[in-house]
Parts: structure tokens; sequence; C-alpha cells
């Protein structure tokens, strides 16, 4: 066996170098892929308002006697909520208990619009530093101690030592507080202890305030008034993981319904549901779509495997004979090539998947069994080819089958093909029609190969119609009087072995085009998102409104190219009963389209008068009060704005230059901006909008994926070209030098061998390009990236289908791999005529 690798080294390399790649990508990708959704789970959590991924067990006390009147009871019912949590969110949950107790805002007698909350929060003596005063003290009474923080009473106009009175009620304030350490997460979750809550009611034309101040637990829990409790538990973001979120979602649903059969009347309050839903199910769409390109993966690096393995077994093919000629068995045979090949692969196989640990991420079970698998593959084609090779029969019986052939009749083997390939088709058919149907992510394994699928079936017509062309192409050639095209296309018609490199060929140039087409479509998508997001390249925003001097500064500000005035806020269109609530923009639509110029966003063209949404475009007239009272005529639609989320309400564009302005379109350097910006004022970009779609671990997981399984089906495409034009040329050295008696040319060899090897391979790369392309149309309706490209549904069916510049490199692959074919057969020609 190592005397068999030593003769044929080369081969042998070849193959280890291939094993050793296939087990790489096999084993490393998923590995990546798995870090990278474990990384998403804690951003998920991480990045979300605590409040928001906390779980929160509310309950709201009445003033008729019922439990909670100290904060001891409070303690032992949060220690009761905690041993109704599954284990599974038991696990993930942070043990540290977190117990609100909170009045209602209640009106400051003497200061029309002011309001007082008192609130109790445990731990919260340990997380406050006391800047002026000290700590409240137990109620006395009606009255009640009570700390506000410093920045709530610079605002609201309270020292320490003043006596508030709260109707019946009056509060001594003891201290001002702040946190000791802002950072703390405690300070997310209780984000009304660190500034005055502005709100404004409906119709009113001022705001109210309302400050919230910490007392003492016992003394509000027993006070005589309306109270809501809140136990508050707060999952750890490093605890959930890709691998246990399904089950924390379902341990949160199970946690709610207990709550709901025990006697206390409590309700559960939380979006962390909510968040894992979302997550598991991009976590599904992700995981598919790897899972379809590493089916891929496999099918190519198992058939560029197997051309290695049999361009072995052809060259050893004498030495096996002389073995068999010396007494050896066929099993002897078939175990001497089968070792020989093991001694390539394993150690290469091992080896990839040694190299792949260190990536990092948890090993999944592809990545632990696929190298293997990979190895055992290889060695059980190696012993299977030897096996038909050496077969004493073989011979005898392809002879008694082209007999059959000739006298009209189908042999068993073609039937077998031809029942094969139609139960290909057959499955690739139906798990297209299931994959637009139901989409891609559903848990159904059946779709996720449907690409793969696809991509062999247009093998498998690329086999049935790249005979029939070439034959055409020969009678052409027959009936012209020069010898060598002729030549070339008789020895196309007869080549064999062409079945494996077209199987592989096809797929890994279609899924590499695939791979790089909605890699770049889904850059497309994002940038479009960013800059519907932001509206133009910068955007500032200031609810107050814009100071004419700040807006005449910015204007021009060294490196600013552009500003546009606009005026974006919402109103109530009279229409109908009780009116219809809108968000009115008021900008000019001529020189925001200026602006806007060159970049992807479709502005609407300006008009003569008002745009409306649909819903108000029968409306003759209307009126509106914001950004001034005022009668609206409808001269035409409009679906949306840029940078505006009108939600439910209509959509009103004021095509003209607002009088008040709130909202700054910008061209330019955003940090030639940044330090005119008054106090209040908002800044987005686009390339900050674009960052935060892109920066989240799962759109990076799948963006990187693609390009890593695009890179390595190219990469195997190019190897299977030359390998299968190197397992001809023993045979075609036999041909040209049979014709290089009769006076065949250098240049004569090379134009034969590229007309006998290259029309089918090229054939096979030019419909792997085409099936490519036509993927993301095909499936683009089953395989929903929405969630990569900043919410923008269908955004990779429309616009981006096929972006120019990915489509110019999957040419350039097809290109690639027929000039490898091309100029692999010249030179080998030349060099078989030379030899």
């Amino acid at each position: 066996m190592i005397r068999l690798l030593g003769v044929h080294r080369g081969v042998a390399a070849l193959l280890a170098t291939l094993v050793f790649g296939a087990a790489l990508v096999v084993s490393a990708l998923p590995r990546m892929v798995e870090s990278s959704l474990d990384a998403a789970a804690r951003s998920v959590i991480g990045s979300a308002p605590p409040a928001t991924a906390s779980l929160a067990v509310q309950f709201t006390r009445r003033f008729d006697l019922t439990p909670m009147r100290t904060t001891a009871e409070a303690a032992r019912a949060d220690t009761a909520w905690r041993a109704l949590l599954p284990p599974a969110l038991r696990e993930v949950a942070d043990p540290a208990p977190l117990i609100e107790i909170t009045a209602p805002p209640m009106l400051i007698n003497e200061r029309a619009h002011r309001y007082l909350t008192l609130k109790w929060v445990s731990g919260a003596d340990r997380r406050v530093r006391y800047v002026e005063g000290g700590p409240p003290g137990p109620r006395s009474g009606t009255r009640f101690e009570v700390a506000v923080p410093a920045v709530a009473a610079t605002e609201m106009s309270i020292r320490t030592g003043d006596t508030v009175r709260l109707g019946e009620l009056t509060a001594k304030v003891t201290g001002l507080f702040e946190p000791a350490r802002p950072a703390d997460r405690f300070w997310a979750l209780e984000p009304e202890l660190t500034y005055v809550i502005h709100q404004r009611v409906p119709l009113a034309i001022e705001d109210d305030l309302i400050v919230t101040a910490l007392t003492d637990g016992d003394s509000l829990a027993g006070a005589e008034l309306p109270m809501v409790f809140r136990w508050l538990v707060t999952p750890a973001p490093d605890r959930v993981t890709a691998g246990n979120a399904a089950a924390v979602l379902a341990a949160t649903e199970e946690f709610g319904r207990r709550l709901g059969r025990q006697d206390l009347e409590v309700a559960l309050s939380t979006g962390f549901d909510r968040m894992l839903q979302e997550y598991l199910d991009r976590l599904a769409v992700t995981r598919a779509l790897i899972t379809m390109f590493l089916s891929g993966l496999a099918v190519v690096c198992l058939g560029t495997t197997a051309l290695a393995v049999l361009l072995l077994v052809q060259r050893v093919h004498g030495d096996l004979l002389l073995m068999r000629a010396r007494g050896a068995s066929l099993v002897q045979v078939v175990g001497a090539c089968g070792g020989a090949v093991a001694l390539a692969a394993v150690p290469a196989a091992a080896a990839g998947q040694v190299a792949a640990g260190l990536v990092p991420g948890a090993p999944t079970a592809v990545a632990r069994l696929g190298p293997a698998a990979l190895a055992a593959g290889t060695v059980a084609i190696a012993c299977v080819a030897v096996a038909l090779r050496q077969s004493p029969g073989r011979q005898s019986a392809r002879r008694r089958g082209q007999g059959r052939l000739t006298q009209g009749r189908l042999t068993g083997s073609a039937a077998r093909r031809i029942v094969m390939e139609i139960l290909v088709l057959v499955v690739a058919v139906a798990s297209l029609h299931l994959l637009r149907t139901h989409g891609l992510g559903t848990g159904d394994a059946f779709l996720a190969p449907a690409p793969v699928l696809l991509a062999l079936a247009a093998a498998l017509a690329v086999l049935r119609a790249g005979p029939a062309l070439i034959h055409l192409a020969f009678r052409a050639a027959a009936r012209r009087t020069a010898a060598v095209p002729f030549l070339g296309l008789a020895a196309a018609r007869a080549v064999p072995g062409a079945a494996l490199p077209v199987l592989t060929l096809l797929p890994a140039v279609a899924l590499a085009a695939y791979g790089m087409v909605t890699a770049g479509g889904l850059e497309e998508a994002q940038r479009q998102a960013a800059w519907e997001r932001t509206g133009a390249e910068i955007r500032v925003e200031r609810e107050q409104g814009i100071p004419p001097e700040t807006l005449e500064q910015i204007t021009h500000a060294p490196g600013v190219r552009a500003v546009v005035p606009a005026a974006v806020g919402t109103t109530v269109a009279e229409v109908g009963f009780g009116g219809r609530p809108a968000t009115v923009v008021a900008v000019d639509l001529g020189a925001y389209r200026r602006l806007a110029a060159g970049s992807p966003l479709h502005l609407p063209a300006p008009g003569t008068g008002a745009l409306v949404s649909p819903d108000l475009s029968a409306m003759r007239s209307f009126e509106i009060g914001w950004p001034a009272q005022m009668t609206v005529t409808p001269a035409g639609t409009v679906d949306a704005m840029p940078g505006v989320r009108a939600g439910d309400g209509a959509l009103i564009v004021l095509p003209a230059a607002p009088e008040h302005v709130n909202t700054l379109l910008i061209a330019g350097d955003a940090g030639a901006v940044r330090p005119l910006l008054p106090s209040g004022a908002r800044m987005s970009t686009v390339a900050g909008a674009l960052a935060d779609i892109t920066g989240t671990p799962l759109t990076a997981a799948l963006t990187a994926a693609l390009r890593v399984a695009a890179a390595a089906l190219a990469a195997y495409a190019l190897a299977a070209v030359a390998i299968a034009l190197t397992g001809g040329a023993a045979r075609r050295a036999e041909d040209l030098a049979l014709l290089r008696a009769l006076g065949l040319t250098r240049r004569q060899a090379g134009l034969i061998t590229v007309l006998e090897a290259a029309p089918l391979l090229v054939l096979t790369a030019v419909a792997g390009l085409a099936a490519g392309l036509a993927m993301p149309a095909l499936l683009g309706p089953g395989i929903d990236l929405s969630a990569y490209a900043g919410g923008r549904h269908g955004a990779l069916a429309t616009a981006a289908l096929l972006p120019v510049l990915p489509c110019v490199v999957a040419g350039a692959l097809a290109a690639g791999v027929a000039a490898v074919a091309l100029a692999g057969a010249y030179l080998g020609g030349s060099r078989g005529h030379a030899g």
C-alpha cells in the first residue's frame, strides 16, 4: 500500500489535499456558525431594554383588605414565584430578587402638572449615593419621608427639607441621590429613578412632569393606597444560547400558565418570549441556509474526491493487474487499493478536523462526524471502483449490454438510470414547490437540500442534452473538409465517464453563483434599508425645533454639501367621525430629490399640491392642525417617506419648505455637523444605520458562511475540471500517437483535445451559472431574508435580485472554469503530441 502511494504520490497528494480541505470546511463552518448563533442569543438579550427582557409578575392591590402589607410578605411571594419557574427558565434566570412597590402618581397640590410617585425597590439603598441629606425613614401617620433624584430635584425645584403636600398625605424630602454606578444593570431596570418623566395627555398644551421618589418599603406597603407590586425575574444574557433558546421559550410560556393557576390574581408582563421567538425564527432560517450550503458542499466535495479516487484507481490499474497475475485474490487487490487510499485520506481528514478545532465555537454533530464520513466515503469509493474494474465478468457484461443496445432494447442499467433521473427530477420539483409555499426554516429537513436537488436535476439535463448538441456539431463538422473538427467532435461523442464530472461541476458552479448573488443582494438590500431609515446621508432631529442660526451654521460648515430643512410631526386629519391620526412631512421635494441623487432612495416627484396616503386620497379636502391650521387638498398619493414611520396612521406630505424646522436632511461629513448641534438634537447617519443592520451576529454569520461556502465551491469546481482533464490524458495520448504518424501538428493536437474534452465542461459551466442566477427567482418566495436586511420584506426578490457586481463575479467564476477547461485541454493535447 505504501509502495503504491510512493509510485503515484502526485495523485495521492492531490487526494489528501482535497480530503483535508473538505474536512476543514465541513467541520469549521458549522463551528463558526454555531459560535455566531450563541453570540446572537447573547446580543438579543443583552441589547434589549432590561425591562423588556425581564419577566415581571405583577399584582395590583386595591383599597380593600388584601395581602402584601409588608416587604417581608413581598419577599416570600418572590420565593413562591421563583419556585414555579420551570428548570430551563430557572437555569438562565438571575437568582438575585428584584421587588418593586409603587403607588400611583399623586398631584403636588401647589404645583399644577407636577406629580410625585412613591416607590420602594429592593436593593436600591445599596446602589445610590446621597449627594445631599440621607435616606428616608419610616412613615409617621400621613407623612412619608422620601429621597428624590438629584437631577429631578433641580428640574422640579425641590430641595432637601421641603415638605410636599400630596392630597391628604405629605412627603418630606430627606435627601437627594444619584446612581453610585450608572452602568449598573439596576438603573436600566429602574430608569425613572434617574430623570423626570415628561408626558402630555391628548389636547393638553403643557407637559405633565412626574418625579419618582424612594421611600421606606414597609411604610409604603402598609399605607391605605392602591399599590402595584412587581417581582422581576431577569434572564442572564450569557446563559441563553442557540441550543437552549427553544427550551427557555417553552419554559416561559409554561411559567405564564402556572401563574394563571394561582389563587392570587397576578399577571405576567414580558417581552422576553417575543424576543426569543423572533430570534428562533431567524435562527431557523440561518441554520436551514447553512444546511443547504453544507449539503451542496458535501455533494461537490464528495464528487471531486471521487474523481481523484478514480484517477488514482486508473493509475494503479496496471499494478493491480500484476498482483492478480501473481495470484492475488480480488479481495486482496481491493484491500491493497483501499488501504492505500485510506493512508492518504484518513490522516488528511483527521488533520482537517484538528485544524477546524482552532475555529471558536462548540462542535456540532456535522463537525464531529463529517470528516470521518468523508474519509470512509473516500475509501468506499476506491474499493467499489477497484472491485468493478477487476471483476472478471465486467468486460463480458459490458459487451453483452452494448449488443442489446444495438438491437434497440434498454439494458437494466440504462433503465435504472432513467428511473433515477426521473426520481431526482420529481423530488427536486416537489421540494421546490414546498419551499416556495411553506418557506425555509419551518423545520422540514426535506426543504434545505432543494437548491442542491435543483442543481443535480440541471446536471442530469446537461448529461441528456449535451451529447445531442455535440452530435449536432459533429454532423455539421462531417460535412466540412477540415479534419480537425471532425476528429475532435468524433472523439467527444465517445468520451467515457462524463457523468461524474458534470454531476460535480454543475452543482459547484450553480451553488457558488447562488451564494455570491445572495450575499451581494443581501448587502444591497441592507444598504437600501439603511438609507430608508435615515432618509439622507445625515439626519438631524430635534423636537423643540432647530434654530435658524444653527441651520445657517450647518449649511455653511466645511464638508457639508447640501442641507434640506424639513418638519415632521403628528396631527389629526379631520376626516370621518373622530378624525384620522396622521404623520405630516413638510419638505421641498425638489431640493430633497437633488440631495438624494445617486442614492438608492425612491422619492415622490414634486407636484402642485399635497401628497397623501391612499386611505386619504378619496377626500377632496380636509383640515389638519399641524404644522399650522390649514386645509389640505390632495394632489397625489404617497406610500412612504424615507426616515418617517407613520405606523398605522395616515401620511401627508406637504411639498414646501416648512416655516418651523425640526428636521435637517444633510449631505456631507458627519464630523463637521456634530459639533454644531444644539442640545436635545439627535443625529443619525447612513453609516450608523448600516452598522446596526450588519453588525448583528446572525447577519455576520450568514454573510460569512455564504462567502466561505461560495469560495470553497469555486475551488472544488476548478479542481474537478483539472481532474476530469487529467483522467483522460493517457487515453488521449494514445489516440494522438496514432495520428502523429500521419503528420498531426502540435497545434492540431491541441485543437482536437479541446474539441474532445472541453465542450461538455464548458456547457456544464454555462448551465451552472444560469442555474445559480435563476435560483434567487425560483427560491425567493420561500427564503425570507428580510430580517437580515433591516426588515425590508421582499428586498431580495425585487431590486436586489440580481446585483451587478456579484453577477459579474459569478460570471467570472464560470468563465474561469471554462478557461481552465479550454487551456488545460489545449496544453494537454500539445504535450501529448510532443511526447
